[in-house]
């Protein structure tokens, strides 16, 4: 993920933290905020006017699941166990069944509680335990004498320091005991968003074997789920004389070169660059008929800018294209025979661009950023049958791919990989 992204969320949770504060400051009288914020106080209705576990979803749980990237469904209803037995929220965007327990601040232990009597009854995958300040993410796993333990999926996370900090630099709460320097805000939320966002959780839960289903649908339509009409290999128009693995490292090959195209994208490397907003234009009028999306834009894109330097690039590229940066790792360069002779129809591109490149937005950067896709879905996944079937072009993309990531990293953009996020207040 890039340092923008994170930097962004950190700002936005600070923002809610602050929105929980506000609420709380304004609704109880001194020193009850001292005692909740500095020495675990629970909320008591009476001081708020409202039920304390509502007032902090509503000022900070809702919009933290938000910021994290999860698609939520409170209070879910599921056709078995009693209505004091239902679990406050599910999240929608993870294909494991994961529920989550709220509780009021200096509650989390109530909320871990319950999760693990939720889990335990095996109707749920997974479960997020909170109480706005602490933030835990569960499975049960089950002992040979049929012990049933509530084991972490992710690390537990703490807020509190931050929360302390900023209640402390509002003016908002006297202490006595100054914080340690590890509680500063950024490094704290900085570690929670990492940790505790979308894309952390799907990779801990295994939630990516469905991404690279996808990703293997793509290209080949071997995928299980058999969700598109069409794939890559399949329908790609070939130059004469290439054979079947020939078209498929053509179809690894592109979209490798869309992934890293798209982390170019997030790290600001390619401002001038817009899968979508190109792809509305081209079906614009009569644009269409001039030849394929591939053809008229990725192809030259490419081969004719980012594999081009400057003074070399010819006078027919569009004007977004002319100041996008020559990129000497080798991946956007003809790899394979003929190359520039393949091309894409603009019903097979469309779902590969709005179902994966897309709808998988997130997860494809944050693993573009780790390295080919090729490369992971064959040695992270242990599925060498792609990889065998193109046993002439496999090292030649992924060392391309490599070569580029690594050249971008060290000449163009740092934090193309990773962030380290800032100890600083």
């Amino acid at each position: 993920m890039s340092s923008r992204e994170i930097e962004e969320s950190i700002s936005e949770i600070r923002g809610h933290i602050v929105d929980l504060l506000d609420t709380l400051d304004d609704r109880m009288a001194d020193p009850r905020l001292d005692e909740v914020v500095e020495n675990g106080g629970t909320l008591r209705s009476a001081n708020l006017g409202q039920l304390p576990e509502r007032c902090v979803e509503d000022a900070l749980i809702w919009p933290t699941l938000e910021t994290l990237g999860f698609e939520y469904t409170p209070r879910p209803y599921y056709p078995v166990g009693a209505d004091d037995e239902q679990p406050d929220f599910s999240i929608e965007n993870l294909s494991e069944t994961v529920i989550g327990e709220n509780k009021s601040v200096n509650r989390f232990g109530a909320a871990r509680d319950d999760i693990e009597l939720y889990l335990d009854t095996q109707r749920y995958e997974y479960g997020i335990a909170t109480d706005g300040l602490r933030w835990g993410m569960y499975a049960i796993e089950t002992h040979g004498n049929g012990r049933a333990e509530l084991v972490d999926v992710i690390e537990e996370q703490d807020l509190t320091p931050a929360v302390q900090r900023i209640a402390r630099d509002r003016g908002l709460v006297s202490y006595n005991k100054e914080l340690q320097s590890e509680g500063t805000v950024d490094a704290v939320l900085g570690r929670f968003y990492q940790t505790f966002n979308h894309y952390g959780v799907r990779r801990a839960i295994g939630g990516l074997t469905e991404f690279y289903d996808l990703y293997l649908e793509v290209i080949s339509g071997d995928g299980e789920y058999q969700s598109l009409e069409s794939n890559l290999h399949e329908t790609i128009e070939a130059p004469a004389g290439a054979s079947e693995d020939d078209r498929l490292a053509f179809a690894a090959l592109l979209v490798d070169r869309l992934a890293f195209l798209k982390l170019l994208i997030d790290r600001g490397v390619l401002d001038g660059v817009a899968l979508h907003d190109q792809w509305s234009e081209h079906n614009k009028g009569l644009n269409r008929f001039r030849g394929s999306f591939y053809s008229q834009y990725l192809q030259p894109l490419f081969y004719d800018a980012l594999a081009t330097r400057p003074r070399q690039r010819g006078d027919e590229l569009p004007d977004s294209f002319r100041d996008v940066p020559f990129l000497a790792g080798g991946l956007f360069e003809p790899i394979l025979s003929d190359e520039r002779d393949y091309d894409v129809s603009d019903t097979v591109m469309k779902p590969v661009l709005s179902r994966f490149v897309e709808s998988e937005e997130r997860t494809l950067v944050n693993e573009a950023a780790n390295g080919s896709l090729l490369q992971t879905y064959t040695e992270g996944f242990e599925s060498r049958d792609l990889a065998g079937q193109i046993p002439r072009h496999y090292s030649a993309i992924v060392d391309a791919y490599e070569a580029e990531l690594n050249y971008v990293e060290s000449e163009i953009e740092r934090t193309l990989r990773s962030f380290t996020s800032s100890e600083a207040n």
